[in-house]
């Protein structure tokens, strides 16, 4: 499986509402484009569950609705509700603040390209998309979706903690973050800890 991870616009609709843009015509950080018309959505639709960080033992909602425009895809994104009598901190209520305070901004995309779906850049790429693309996946197969902590905004992280809008616990405990510290460390699943001052 492929991961992407963009900057995403993600706005808050009514109630846990979210839109977002999951991907776009672009090259990305490893010099390669995902087409939009060539997703293949099908069996995802049938199981649109949207992950925190590709972590799949943290789910935090569903996708509502996928919408393929010109060179991007959007979606709405619904945040998973506190069920009734669910007492203590609930993890899709402490990404949603993330997102609120927009200090979480990430999509990203997990996928696999469909047979002739993968093509080396080719001149016309070069022009379209610009001189670093190597790689574009004309055909793919969506396989999940997570909001993504990168890039993230790690003062405003900090900032949030310490002025209780954010449980210090719950970033402890969800995010391995030490608001004490001034090196924060961010626990990211199968990626190991990313540091920043």
């Amino acid at each position: 499986m492929i991961r992407k991870t963009l900057s995403a616009n993600i706005e808050k609709a009514a109630g846990v509402k979210v839109e977002a843009t999951i991907t776009t015509e672009t090259i990305d950080r490893d010099g390669e484009v995902l087409i939009s018309q060539g997703m293949n959505a099908t069996e995802y639709e049938l199981n649109p569950v949207v992950f925190y960080n590709h972590d799949y033992a943290q789910p935090i909602g569903r996708i509502s609705e996928l919408r393929r425009g010109k060179g991007k895809i959007d979606a709405t994104i619904q945040f998973a509700q506190r069920p009734e009598g669910f007492e203590g901190s609930y993890f899709p209520e402490f990404i949603e603040s993330l997102v609120d305070q927009g200090i979480v901004k990430g999509i990203s995309v997990g996928f696999v390209p469909e047979a002739g779906g993968v093509r080396k850049a080719s001149a016309k790429d070069r022009e379209d998309y610009g001189e670093q693309v190597r790689q574009v996946y004309s055909k793919w197969k969506l396989l999940e979706v997570s909001v993504a902590p990168l890039p993230a905004n790690a003062t405003a992280l900090v900032s949030a903690v310490r002025k209780g809008v954010i449980n210090k616990d719950d970033a402890v405990r969800w995010l391995d973050f030490d608001a004490n510290r001034r090196i924060i460390e961010i626990k990211m699943p199968g990626r190991g800890r990313l540091s920043t001052l």
